[in-house]
C-alpha cells in the first residue's frame, strides 16, 4: 500500500450509491505528529463524510485517574487536618504577614516584573571588557541591578522600622541614643548611594546627599 511509516488510517469513499466518489482512491489520514486525540481524527472523518452520520466518540472510564484523583485529595485532607493545629500560628502570625508584604513590595518597587516582562539580561559590557551592573536611562536596566536596589531599598525600610519601633523600646537612654545616631547614620548614607544611583542612570537627576555626590 506504498506504506512508509505507520500507523496509517485510510477512509475508503463509497463508489457506488448517491455519495459515490469519483476516484475510488483512498484518503489518507497521517500521524506524522505522533499521537492524535481523537477528537481531531473525528473531525478529519467528519469532514470528508459530510451530512452523513459519522461514528461517535465513547471514552472508556478512566478509573486510575479517578482512583489517583481520590487518593490525592484525601491525602492532601488527612494531611491538612493533622497540620492545622501547627500551621493557623503561622498563617496568624503578624510578624509572618509583615515579612511577606515587605518583600513583595520590595520586589515589585524594585523593577522585578519589568524584569520578567521584558526579559532583560542580568549583567552587561560598559564597552571596555569589564562589566556595568547598572544600565542607563530609566527605561533600561538589568537583573543585578534590581537586586542591588531591592538591597538598598530593605536596608532602608530595616532602618526606618528600627527607628520607629525597636529603639523607642531601649530602656537605656545611653544606648539608645547610641542606637538612633548609628541607624541615622545608616539611613543617610544608604539613601545617599541610592540618590548616586539615580544620577548614574540619568545625569539630569538634580538630587543628591554627601558622601557619595
Amino acid at each position: 500500500m506504498g506504506l512508509q511509516t505507520a500507523p496509517v488510517l485510510f477512509l475508503f469513499p463509497p463508489t457506488v450509491g448517491p455519495h459515490a466518489a469519483a476516484s475510488p482512491e483512498p484518503i489518507r489520514y497521517d500521524f506524522t505528529n505522533g499521537a492524535q486525540a481523537a477528537e481531531q481524527v473525528h473531525s478529519w472523518v467528519a469532514r470528508h463524510l459530510p451530512d452523513r452520520p459519522h461514528p461517535p466518540i465513547k471514552r472508556p472510564i478512566n478509573w486510575v485517574r479517578w482512583i489517583s484523583t481520590l487518593t490525592v485529595l484525601s491525602g492532601s485532607l488527612t494531611a491538612s487536618y493533622v497540620a492545622w493545629p501547627y500551621l493557623l500560628p503561622v498563617i496568624q502570625n503578624r510578624t509572618v504577614w509583615a515579612a511577606i508584604t515587605l518583600i513583595s513590595i520590595l520586589l515589585f518597587t524594585s523593577g522585578h516584573m519589568f524584569n520578567q516582562i521584558r526579559q532583560v539580561p542580568y549583567i552587561t559590557g560598559d564597552g571596555k571588557g569589564g562589566i556595568s551592573y547598572f544600565a542607563s536611562g530609566f527605561q533600561n536596566q538589568n537583573g543585578l541591578e534590581t537586586q542591588i536596589v531591592a538591597a538598598i531599598y530593605g536596608i532602608l525600610a530595616l532602618s526606618g522600622i528600627s527607628l520607629a519601633i525597636k529603639v523607642p523600646r531601649i530602656s537605656n537612654p545611653r544606648t539608645q541614643g547610641i542606637a538612633i545616631i548609628a541607624w541615622s547614620g545608616v539611613l543617610f548614607i544608604v539613601y545617599s548611594a541610592l540618590l548616586t544611583i539615580f544620577r548614574g542612570k540619568n545625569p539630569g537627576y538634580p538630587f543628591s546627599l554627601p558622601p557619595f555626590m
